[in-house]
């Protein structure tokens, strides 16, 4: 459902909820029938009055007196029963609707590439999918029923004011033109500055989370101070701004106010000058008074929702910019992969991220099955290489091809399910370890976890949880080691049973009792599959098959692991000779 952009954000535009709309015609059809049964019942009331005052300074009966209270109350409970069923209604049309478009914006925010999730915050994502959503709700939970009801109960006024009394329509119709006309001009008065409230309040939103994902970080390094003085400057900017646009709002309400208590002496005084006239009655004049002061509802609920439409206005224009970014990787192979290990091709494949290309027109086969190490200095474009492969990006130029078929061609379902990605930064979810094994996939049989989770060698830490793998896990995998952690990553990709295996450090992080057990767990894993390890400890990679090299984006040595070893004229000999400690340092000359 992802609906085109349109360039005008300063005013409500409802394209981007048309298809959102559409699918719910029965209820704006029930949303009707009440808006116009509680319409209905407003207008009644008044008259239902003036008949009582006029009946009571006569000499009707007390039966009718009572028959017009009873039917007044009957009435009143009608108009109460109508307004509550159309807010209902008008509510459940809101929230159904953002619902639906918080899992478009969240499935089109998951389809966008990596490149943008880089560039732009959690918070700032979180404040666009929830906040500007959640404004979009409120519009259509009290705006689309107050606005409705409050044009036909205006009309309703017009119509039986003019039966009445001719200048007493036209007193009613002259005030609410001029209220229309300030509503008028002041109705784009606060979309700016709202826009620039949720802004901040996305900046906000982003600065916290990142702040409280670093929290260790930001206190073993002593920078508490620093990072308060950050907050206070973003607090600053949102509480300006957020000041800024409430008082923008409430100039609608304020003019508002005014206009209602003019309203008031104007149908007081319209009323007297008639009734001494002649021209109307008791109960007519109250009914003019009454039905003015009517007025007074829809028209602050005008006012009073507009400050709602200004903020769903803005958020349509921020939703509409998100649904308006397109990724850069157009998902539109077919071709599915085979149930065996893959190759992997680089042909003469170029890639920058900005200007300055990461990879230079490199060449390269990975044969099916085999176990590549992949070793070069920071910045060489090992991390590009297996982002290609998994085409989180797509090569500037050049083909990258797996089991000879060029990736552009894959059905994206079949590469996620035959490449598994395992990064050094293992990220668990707030679930069971049954969740975070199969990744929420219902799919997979207990059995097929539990065997997983034995192979990679957390048997007996299953077995020690006192739900096995129904145990809940604490938000983030709280609890677990790092080298736990780093185990149930390979488990997930053992259950994925996938044809390439990326691995990128996996040992970093963890102590080298722990590094054992994690080695023999990835030998169990990489086992008659292809397997690419990026890897900074030299120990990480002994027992590849083959070892690649590079530097600056180029390829500088290719080939059998035993055989670079041997040649002492090779870089990788060279590597084992220098970096004593395990490790390949930046300055260890290549």
């Amino acid at each position: 459902m992802n609906p085109e952009v349109s360039a005008d954000k300063s005013r409500l535009n409802l394209d981007v909820l048309r298809p959102y709309l559409a699918t719910r015609r029965g209820w704006f059809a029930l949303a009707a029938v009440t808006i116009v049964a509680g319409v209905g019942f407003e207008l009644w009331l008044p008259q239902i009055l003036a008949n009582f005052i006029d009946d009571a300074l006569g000499t009707t009966a007390l039966s009718t007196l009572l028959g017009l209270a009873g039917l007044y109350i009957a009435v009143g409970i009608g108009a109460q029963a109508a307004a509550i069923t159309s807010r209902y209604v008008g509510t459940a049309i809101g929230w159904s609707v953002a619902n639906d478009l918080r899992i478009d914006a969240t499935t089109h925010v998951a389809s966008l590439d990596l490149d943008y999730h880089t560039h732009t915050s959690a918070g700032a994502l979180i404040e666009r999918v929830d906040g500007d959503i959640d404004a979009v709700a409120k519009m259509f939970s009290h705006f689309a029923v107050q606005v409705i009801s409050g044009v036909l109960l205006l009309g309703g006024i017009f119509v039986l004011t003019f039966r009445e009394n001719a200048l007493a329509g036209w007193t009613v119709v002259g005030f609410t033109a001029a209220v229309v006309v300030i509503m008028f001009v002041l109705r784009g008065f606060a979309v700016a500055a709202t826009k620039a409230e949720r802004g901040t309040s996305a900046e906000l939103y982003g600065f916290i989370e990142e702040r409280l994902a670093a929290i260790e970080d930001i206190r073993a390094n002593g920078a508490g101070a620093f990072v308060m003085r950050r907050f206070q400057s973003v607090m600053r900017r949102y509480y300006t701004r957020s000041v800024t646009a409430w008082v923008k709002r409430s100039v609608i309400w304020t003019a508002s106010i005014g206009m209602f208590s003019l309203g008031t002496l104007l149908a007081l005084a319209v009323g007297a000058y008639l009734v001494f006239q002649g021209q109307i009655s008791y109960g007519v004049a109250f009914l003019i008074i009454q039905y003015m002061s009517k007025l007074e509802g829809p028209i602050e609920e005008i006012t009073d929702q507009m400050q709602e439409v200004q903020k769903a206005a803005a958020g349509l224009g921020r939703i509409r910019e998100l649904f308006g970014q397109r990724p850069a990787v157009q998902r539109t192979g077919t071709t599915e992969l085979p149930d065996t290990a893959l190759s992997v091709e680089f042909d003469k494949v170029t890639f920058a991220y900005d200007s300055d290309p990461v990879l230079d027109d490199i060449s390269f086969v990975f044969a099916a099955g085999t176990h590549i190490g992949l070793l070069g200095r920071t910045g060489s474009g090992k991390s590009t290489i297996t982002k290609l492969i998994a085409r989180f990006y797509d090569a500037s130029s050049g083909t990258v091809s797996l089991g000879g078929w060029p990736i552009a061609q894959i059905a994206e379902s079949s590469l996620r399910n035959r490449v598994a990605v395992i990064t050094q930064d293992v990220q668990l979810f707030e679930g069971t370890v049954r969740d975070n094994v199969a990744m929420f996939v219902p799919d997979y049989d207990d059995r097929l976890i539990e065997d997983a989770l034995a192979e990679i060698g957390l048997g007996p830490w299953v077995a020690s949880l006192p739900g096995g793998i129904h145990t809940h896990l604490d938000t983030a995998g709280k609890g677990l080691s790092s080298g736990e952690a780093q185990l149930v990553a390979l488990a997930r990709a053992y259950v994925l049973n996938p044809g390439l295996v990326i691995l990128d450090e996996p040992s970093s992080r963890v102590d080298p009792a722990t590094e054992v057990a994690l080695s023999a767990a990835l030998d169990r894993l990489i086992e008659g599959r292809t397997a690419i390890i990026v890897a900074h400890r030299l120990a990480t990679v002994s027992h590849v098959d083959e070892i690649m090299i590079l530097q600056d984006g180029q390829v500088i040595e290719h080939g059998r692991r035993s055989e670079l070893a041997a040649a002492p004229d090779s870089v990788f000999a060279r590597l084992l000779d220098t970096a004593r400690d395990g490790l390949i340092r930046d300055e260890v000359p290549l």
